[in-house]
């Protein structure tokens, strides 16, 4: 629902409730040791992207910011889905008119081998020039 901008209220408390499931989650069988705390982690990293998100949409940025942070280290195993978080981080920070951390965001985006990189790149490309940049001759 998040994604599609439909039904924020329902995205926003199955975000909510999917991080309080995966905090009391026990691991099921056929799952490794090793490979539980992994699996938890990119679970509640996806339900704090999406949460983050919906307060996006919601124009809610600064709690946007703080979901989508969390999210990040959670997300780092999977290149796409961490891309994608720090893409809608990067649009939280330039709805507050923190464009020196938007760009931090986005480039950081445009490093990283996925659907995002053209998009980070574009968009990067479209912000007005950091303060103290120097323009080319």
């Amino acid at each position: 629902y998040g994604e599609k901008g439909e039904q924020l209220d329902k995205a926003e408390a199955s975000a909510v409730r999917a991080t309080v499931l995966l905090n009391a989650a026990t691991k099921p069988e056929g799952v490794t040791d090793e490979d539980w705390p992994k699996q938890l982690s990119l679970q509640k990293g996806l339900a704090l992207s999406s949460l983050g998100q919906v307060q996006i949409q919601e124009n809610r940025n600064d709690a946007a910011v703080a979901s989508l942070n969390a999210a990040g280290p959670l997300l780092k195993s999977n290149a796409v889905v961490y891309a994608r978080n720090q893409y809608r981080l990067a649009f939280a920070f330039l709805n507050l008119k923190r464009t020196a951390d938007g760009r931090a965001a986005l480039a950081e985006v445009a490093g990283i081998d996925s659907p995002y990189r053209a998009l980070a790149q574009d968009k990067l490309k479209s912000l007005p020039p950091a303060a103290g940049a120097k323009k080319k001759s």
